[in-house]
């Protein structure tokens, strides 16, 4: 069984399902004491920083030293009202700078000064800075097999209040003589939103997940993802091989509570999953599956049940789906308030 599922089930991590129960109870209009969400202070950027960031923002295209792009994002929920925003980009490892690091490990590294500032829209058009952060980032990789050519992906997530939001990230070395900038525009749904409809994040193709301390600040990861006291390695590509199960996680937000005075609020959630292939026939269904909470991780076998009929007769079979593209749909059903909801997700079979 893997860590996120018995997270799921509520046998680890209480943290964790203390920040189900303290975002189910914001979600539903239940407010608690120390849930007021405050913006966060500012932080003053380098000159040539914010320089480059405005070049840039009225189009979204700005200058590209070491080629960058912000390419995916996931929305998953945060204490205090908040939402947890991870933001995904994708670069070749030449482009990063890897080198043989000196301490002799064998690994690649590279050390990059990252710059994030987050707008929102003001009058006329104008953007009003809300939150900016930088740091010094070293990020390390194999060295077994490097190729420079290679594009790997890297995430970075925080905790926000609801609103629209423009992110510009900024990657430059360490001697400033090379920068880059990318941006994102994002909207995180507030309270209101989960009063009268369910709303389900886009499902996340998962690998393994491991218990890690949470994170003090936003941080650069390289091939995962870190979400509250957990680490999970992501399958951004939606590739599986056949024979492997599909495993998704995902989040269901307006789900209603089935006693908002429990100690541990509980919801009634059912999903039906179903594979289509690219002609919108369905491929796979499965029978409907039963959650408490709205943190839903699902693995699924990818196994078709086909009934043949040929020379030898009449008989059920079961094989492995096979080569192509597919689409996961995720229907949601909240059987507390009986709405309804649907996420999907791509994948491929090779």
């Amino acid at each position: 069984m893997k860590v996120l599922r018995t997270i799921a089930a509520g046998l680890a991590l209480l943290s964790v399902i203390g920040m189900l129960s303290v975002f189910a109870q914001a979600a539903s209009g239940i407010q608690g004491k120390g849930q007021e969400v405050k913006p966060p202070a500012k932080t003053s950027m380098p000159k040539e920083i914010s320089a480059l960031i405005q070049e840039g923002l009225g189009t979204r295209q700005g200058r590209q030293d070491i080629p960058f792009s912000l390419f995916k994002q996931l929305i998953l929920p945060a204490q205090a009202g908040n939402l947890y925003p991870v933001f995904f980009f994708k670069a070749k490892n030449g482009d990063l700078g890897y080198v043989p690091s000196a301490s002799g490990s064998g690994e690649m590294e590279t050390t990059l000064n990252v710059f994030f500032q987050f707008f929102q829209p003001g009058d006329a058009g104008a953007f009003k800075p809300f939150w900016g952060g930088k740091s010094l980032t070293v990020l390390k990789s194999d060295g077994a097999g490097y190729d420079a050519e290679k594009e790997d992906w890297y995430s970075f997530g925080l905790a926000m209040p609801s609103g629209k939001y423009t992110l510009a990230l900024v990657l430059a070395t360490p001697d400033m003589t090379k920068m880059s900038v990318a941006y994102y525009d994002i909207a995180l749904p507030g309270p209101e939103t989960f009063q009268s409809s369910l709303w389900p994040t886009d499902p996340a193709v998962i690998g393994v997940g491991a218990q890690v301390e949470p994170e003090q600040r936003p941080t650069i990861h390289r091939g995962y993802f870190i979400w509250g006291a957990l680490k999970v390695v992501a399958n951004m590509t939606g590739s599986i091989t056949a024979g492997e199960n599909l495993e998704v996680l995902f989040f269901v937000l307006g789900a209603a509570i089935k006693d908002p005075a429990a100690v541990r609020p509980a919801n009634d959630l059912e999903v039906n999953f179903e594979v289509q292939g690219e002609d919108g026939k369905s491929a796979i269904k499965w029978a409907p599956q039963a959650y408490e909470f709205y943190l839903i991780n699902q693995p699924l076998p990818l196994v078709q049940t086909l009934q043949i009929k040929d020379d030898k007769g009449e008989r059920t079979e079961k094989r492995p789906l096979p080569a192509g593209k597919y689409t996961l749909l995720c229907h949601i059903l909240d059987k507390v308030s009986g709405r309804k909801g649907e996420t999907k997700v791509g994948f491929e079979v090779k």
